[in-house]
């Protein structure tokens, strides 16, 4: 069976969406087997969507998504955005914007605090919720649903986890533009490709596949700040 995001950018939206129910699902019967709540095995029921445990039918269980913060996050003067590279992204000309699991009782805004927080060391403000996307290949197995925010930072001094993180910078407007463009280009890395990006850029941005291609367009392509100053 072929890793489903080898096949993203060969699917239409209706075959990735059906595509990706079923890997999501399947895994979620995969990892569940039994009740975490008495441990005796467990069944599917209502043809998958749930499953049932076989000692006490009252313990039922559902299917997971888990919520992800994903944030572009602008600078003080708004002229340069953050973005960041992993220690898990493969391919070290990749960046991205910052993500990170929404923790019991906080809130989406609180996890955008937190994780930038966490990661680059940078405090931040306003959290403008944009959009969100369904991420059936999440990090160890599980759906996830990523929840895209653009962030206004306080601060700009960089204070990077080393133990998480490969990379964290501030990119300008200029930069980004070249790099979306590259980004609809199919020899890119996030494609299987080795290409070089273009003159200038030395990274490469996720395609029109992710939620935070978009995120990033969407920043590059106004002619202002996205928040009016503090």
């Amino acid at each position: 069976m072929q890793d489903l995001r080898s096949m993203v950018a060969h699917l239409s939206g209706t075959d990735l969406a059906v595509a990706g129910h079923a890997i999501a699902l399947a895994g979620w019967h995969q990892a569940n087997g039994f009740c975490g709540r008495c441990g005796a095995p467990t069944v599917p029921i209502e043809a998958g969507a749930k499953r049932c445990c076989t000692k006490d039918k009252k313990h039922r269980l559902y299917p997971r998504t888990d919520p992800v913060a994903i944030m572009l996050v602008e600078s003080v003067d708004g002229s340069k955005v953050l973005l960041g590279r992993a220690k898990t992204i493969r391919h070290a000309s990749m960046l991205t914007c910052l993500s990170g699991f929404v923790e019991q009782v906080e809130t989406i805004e609180e996890a955008c605090r937190r994780e930038v927080q966490e990661e680059a060391g940078i405090d931040v403000g306003p959290v403008h919720i944009a959009g969100s996307q369904p991420w059936p290949m999440g990090r160890g197995g599980t759906c996830e649903l990523m929840i895209g925010c653009i962030a206004k930072a306080t601060s700009d001094t960089l204070h990077m986890d080393e133990s998480e993180m490969d990379d964290v910078r501030w990119v300008g407007r200029d930069q980004l533009k070249k790099a979306v463009e590259d980004s609809k280009r199919k020899d890119t890395p996030y494609q299987g490709g080795d290409s070089e990006p273009s003159e200038g850029v030395d990274f490469w941005i996720p395609p029109p596949t992710a939620i935070a291609h978009h995120l990033i367009k969407s920043w590059a392509e106004r002619q202002t700040a996205w928040f009016s100053k503090l």
